[in-house]
């Protein structure tokens, strides 16, 4: 009873601030408005609501593209392409929940715009500079302190990179959604550093974005330099997460399948990393997986992911909770979806105290599903 006298009272102090700003500017569709934030706020438990969907546009969910969620506008935001040749996505879309509807920053870079400029970066764009379309995996970041995306990815899949001759340096790219402007930020190493493939999550105790590629580095907010921190194992098709309660960084997934997980320990005095622990976890069973969607709900202090089922003709996924103190797995029983594929689409809205996933590929476009998680 009090849980539920909790989310009526969170729900209508919601309702009213949505209210007034809405009072305010006039935005069209404000009734549709707070009728999607009621919904979101009053979910069923544990399973998962088809919330939004487009069939066959021009956009579609792109495999080996990252998500980050903007927790200042409640917003997710995706950048990252399939670029195998055919596909040049090199565009910001957001999704506004509240609204209901996809938003696109800006349109993708015609090729014969593709180059490298005086500082050795691969740029694209006419009128505005943009990174080259390329795989983002687990390499797209929200960073609230500069309230920008971080994109730690390289396009060394884009094939056009073959017909540039010019040698090529890539930068970490930050787009700040203010100015909705790209920046390149040089990476300054000894060692040459490759990106490609690269997991990544913000550590809201030291404002700093963590990349793990051939290596742990940190991306402070308040500093352009990247440095490399500690060892870590092999991250590509790896997802990174931050557990916010305990201060922990996570890795879920592998390249090759497993349903192991890695945590970094951290000395309590110095906060120097002193070792990645590998743990193979407990409770309901849990198949192998690899390039799985997975957030932290930081109201409960769980990581959810969703894990396609691994029997032949499967067309299926199920939803797991892993519990971090408990190093548990805990199977919801309402949590099948179809099989989400190579997917690092998944977030937690603080706001409305959900998770989003995003699904979909070229055969049917882009969805969006929310669930409510509920462990009690």
């Amino acid at each position: 009873m009090i849980n539920l006298f909790l989310r009526l009272l969170f729900a209508i102090l919601l309702i009213i601030s949505l209210m007034l700003i809405i009072s305010c500017d006039q935005t069209p569709g404000s009734e549709e408005q707070i009728e999607n934030t009621l919904e979101l706020l009053n979910l069923p438990a544990n399973r998962w609501i088809k919330f939004h969907q487009i069939n066959n546009g021009s956009w579609w969910k792109k495999g080996h593209a990252g998500l980050a969620y903007d927790s200042k506008r409640g917003s997710l935001l995706i950048f990252g392409s399939d670029t195998h040749g055919e596909d040049w996505d090199n565009t910001i879309h957001e999704f506004l929940p509240q609204q209901r509807r996809w938003i696109h920053h800006g349109s993708d870079a015609p090729q014969k715009s593709y180059r490298v400029n005086a500082a050795g970066n691969p740029i694209s764009g006419i009128k505005q500079i943009q990174p080259w379309a390329m795989h983002t995996y687990d390499g797209v970041v929200y960073d609230p302190n500069t309230d920008s995306i971080l994109v730690i990815a390289e396009p060394q899949h884009n094939p056009i990179g073959r017909t540039i001759s010019q040698s090529k340096t890539n930068p970490i790219w930050r787009y700040k959604l203010e100015t909705k402007e790209w920046q390149a930020i040089k990476v300054d190493s000894k060692q040459k550093v490759n990106f490609f493939g690269a997991a990544s999550a913000f550590d809201s105790a030291r404002n700093t974005s963590m990349i793990c590629s051939h290596g742990l580095w940190s991306l402070p907010s308040d500093d352009h330099n990247v440095r490399k921190v500690f060892k870590s194992p092999q991250c590509l098709h790896r997802t990174m997460a931050y557990d916010s309660w305990y201060d922990d960084l996570y890795l879920f997934g592998a390249y090759k399948a497993s349903n192991q997980v890695w945590k970094l320990q951290r000395d309590i005095l110095t906060d120097k990393p002193i070792k990645w622990i590998k743990i193979t976890p407990t409770g309901d069973n849990c198949p192998p997986f690899t390039t799985t969607p997975v957030a932290f709900d930081q109201q409960t202090g769980v990581f959810l992911l969703v894990v396609d089922n691994p029997d032949k003709g499967s067309d299926g996924a199920s939803t797991f909770a892993y519990h971090p103190t408990k190093n548990q797995y805990f199977k919801l029983t309402n949590g099948s979806l179809p099989k989400v594929g190579m997917n690092f689409m998944m977030a937690w809205d603080h706001i409305h105290k959900v998770f989003f996933l995003v699904t979909g590929n070229w055969k049917n476009g882009v969805t969006v599903w929310a669930m409510r998680l509920d462990l009690s």
